[in-house]
């Protein structure tokens, strides 16, 4: 499924960590999603792009921004402009990227263990259904039917999710 974040980065400003944190859960929740539901040896490459996001998410946090303690508040540019890392920074970087995803994973993982039932109704229903508005997901959340007729699920205002 796609789940389409708003706003975009390109339209803030800046971002503080707890924001940069909470996008790297969701990120996660999706590859927690599927083990949950299919189990860790039926998981897909769906969650890809997620991760692809998250770590680029956790390397700016410790290269751009300085929100790593491990690390230091320090700047690594991208073109070092042949002034040389070490090996041992290099080393702490990733361990220190790794650490931040590792812990995301973490928190969205209890995080859909606590709501396992409700997980598990929005997974049959997008099984069941595809796509689900807005209106819809919460309706399933709460254990409610989602409207069968085709007609009165297409004229939902808000726009479709998966």
């Amino acid at each position: 499924g796609m789940v389409l974040q708003l706003p975009e980065e390109s339209d803030m400003i800046q971002r503080s960590k707890r924001q940069m944190l909470a996008e790297l859960d969701v990120c996660m929740g999706g590859r927690v999603a599927e083990e949950i539901i299919f189990g860790a040896d039926e998981i897909t490459s769906g969650a890809s792009s997620d991760l692809q996001r998250a770590t680029q998410i956790a390397r700016s946090m410790v290269e751009r921004y300085g929100m790593s303690t491990n690390v230091g508040t320090m700047y690594v540019p991208e073109n070092r402009n042949g002034q040389p890392i070490s090996d041992e920074t290099k080393q702490r970087i990733d361990d220190e990227v790794k650490n931040i995803l590792q812990a995301s994973y973490d928190r969205a993982k209890k995080l859909l263990y606590s709501h396992k039932r409700e997980l598990h109704r929005l997974a049959c229903a997008l099984l069941e259904n595809e796509t689900l508005s807005t209106d819809e997901m919460k309706l399933v959340i709460r254990g409610k039917k989602i409207p069968s007729t085709p007609s009165v699920r297409a004229s939902s205002p808000d726009t479709k999710m998966a």
